[in-house]
């Protein structure tokens, strides 16, 4: 059984799952990644290739796995000066290193690992350093000699025109220092990761002292006296640890059996009345003068964007959002409703300009514009005005004019205990608006609207396919403001 650098760190997340993971693999078989899982596993790997054009001479092992470590043997006897994947084996530990650069000044090697990252942690313990101090044990534990370990990470200041720098493109940070001092807790770690590992399977995980957002992948398999609707899924639990882990430590895992609601206020107050009352716990008030300050035509707007670990289009970084499409319903005060949507096909050129320009033709000078969560569509548009100075005004004018409709929720002005803590439109809108569902939608969340824009934008898609998902673009950022459009109808009728 090797135990890879992936392995340590689900040990110093879960140990309970990874040892599900190594000993009873099945419990996995009918778990898919999510198109954010997958994306963020991309990033990575393209991030890795990308950083080998700092190192020219760098030579790569193209072999996966332990078959690697012979090969790795072979160049590291040569007069190599850079490998990338190089592959170690002690013990029962295996790593493959990003980056391995020999310094002939001090006569031993760098060790860097590539994060698709825009910070770097240097807290101790934190993975980024720990990480790497579980890959020096290892490499050094076979006789190379590291004399420096750092990190290699994207620079979220750097705003590419036209042909990528690779050189401002990354940055490269020191982090040997810190490492040395985190050596002493890995080795303790890994020692008892590999005794963990040939263990008895133990009842219980450590994600039971967790929030639900934050538990591992066989939390219920572990756990199965919690119930479906558990203490865990109270609003921002995981903040409050003192009252959640008593909780937990005492067995009290239903909100039935909760004995000292009196300690419970905001959000998670409202939750467990109104789960406790089986209604919502509505604020009529609140929601009437929230309500009361918008003014005809309201005009309710989404955008989709598009990040990437490597920057794709001029003026935007790394991870950078760059809109690709929105939609926009009109409700005029006589109670039409009138759609409009924008979807960029052929990125080229100024890819946002077009989109800015459409923008212009479609909104109304005067009223209100409604968004879920403003502050992300508020970002876009600042970012637009940057890159579009001629039409600054106007973008800047759309967000003085800007209403959060999401904030009648996250205010708890309306709380039913069936949205589980969340105030995202994917919990409310099945629980206000049953009817209206993105299930029946090809493209059902954002990281999935991304994964397929970036799919209609390659050239190697073909027509029918790119048509295909244009249409499912639209019809999903069209559902978005729709749900929003029938989420204030439903509201107004409470007033």
């Amino acid at each position: 059984m090797h135990i890879t650098k992936t392995n340590y760190l689900e040990y110093t997340f879960c140990k309970k799952n990874l040892w599900l993971n190594k000993h009873k693999p099945e419990l996995f078989k009918d778990v898919e990644l999510s198109e954010f899982e997958k994306k963020i596993i991309e990033e990575g790997n393209l991030a890795d290739e990308a950083a080998r054009n700092l190192f020219p001479d760098g030579k790569l092992i193209e072999i996966v796995g332990a078959n690697a470590v012979p090969v790795t043997k072979q160049f590291l006897d040569g007069d190599v000066k850079v490998l990338f994947q190089a592959a170690f084996l002690y013990d029962e530990f295996f790593v493959q290193a990003d980056v391995l650069k020999f310094n002939d000044e001090l006569n031993g090697w760098e060790l860097y690992e590539v994060k698709a990252t825009t910070k770097v942690k240097r807290e101790i313990p934190h993975h980024h350093v720990n990480d790497l101090a579980f890959q020096k044990i290892v490499i050094q534990n076979t006789g190379l000699k590291i004399v420096k370990a750092g990190v290699i990470h994207m620079n979220g200041k750097y705003q590419p025109q036209g042909k990528l720098n690779y050189n401002e493109l990354f940055v490269i940070v020191d982090l040997t220092q810190e490492v040395l001092e985190a050596e002493v807790l890995v080795k303790e770690q890994m020692q008892d990761l590999k005794t963990y590992l040939h263990m008895d399977e133990e009842k219980k995980c450590e994600c039971l002292y967790r929030g639900h957002n934050s538990q591992c992948t066989t939390f219920r398999y572990s756990n199965p006296e919690v119930p479906e609707y558990s203490v865990h899924d109270i609003n921002r639990i995981g903040g409050s640890k003192k009252l959640f882990y008593d909780w937990i430590d005492r067995g009290i895992y239903s909100l039935e059996d909760i004995d000292n609601s009196e300690k419970l206020t905001g959000a998670k107050k409202a939750q467990y009345e109104a789960y406790m009352l089986g209604k919502p716990v509505i604020n009529h008030e609140a929601i009437k003068e929230a309500l009361d300050e918008l003014v005809f035509p309201l005009q309710f707007f989404d955008y989709e964007a598009y990040t990437s670990a490597i920057p794709r289009f001029n003026g935007f970084g790394a991870y950078n959002h760059v809109p690709f499409q929105y939609s926009l319903h009109t409700l005029y005060e006589d109670g039409e409703l009138e759609h409009k949507e924008f979807l960029i096909t052929e990125p080229e050129g100024d890819i946002t300009l077009s989109l800015v320009e459409q923008m212009r033709k479609d909104f109304d000078d005067t009223g209100t514009i409604i968004a879920w969560h403003k502050r992300y569509e508020m970002d876009r548009n600042k970012k637009l005005a940057e890159l579009h100075p001629e039409h600054a005004i106007f973008l800047e004018a759309i967000n003085d004019r800007m209403f959060d409709l999401k904030e009648i929720f996250s205010k708890d002005y309306y709380t039913d205990a069936k949205f589980k803590g969340s105030a995202s439109i994917k919990n409310v809108l099945p629980v206000l608006i049953p009817e209206l569902s993105y299930k029946t939608l090809n493209v059902q969340k954002g990281d999935q609207a991304v994964e397929r824009w970036e799919k209609m934008i390659d050239p190697e898609t073909s027509k029918d396919e790119k048509d295909q998902i244009a249409k499912d673009l639209l019809e999903y950022c069209k559902l978005d403001t729709f749900a929003m459009v029938e989420i204030y109808q439903f509201l107004k009728g409470l007033i």
